[in-house]
């Protein structure tokens, strides 16, 4: 009888312990995801200001050492 619900509570346990460990690891790939796209809107932004800035650097250089 012992061992009977010895078995339930240890199988109760190991679900219950399992659910946190993929909510906890479903939080760390949001987060992650959360920052992958913060990074990536970072290097677009960086890009529009490059194409923005090189031409008109490009443009001052020439006309300054003309």
């Amino acid at each position: 009888m012992a061992d009977h619900h010895d078995d339930i509570v240890d199988e109760s346990t190991r679900r219950i312990v399992g659910r946190e460990a993929l909510r906890r690891a479903s939080r760390l790939v949001q987060q992650w995801r959360y920052e992958e796209h913060d990074k990536r809107q970072l290097a677009h932004t960086i890009i529009k200001i490059l194409v923005i800035a090189a031409p008109l650097l490009f443009v001052l250089t020439y006309f300054y050492y003309r």
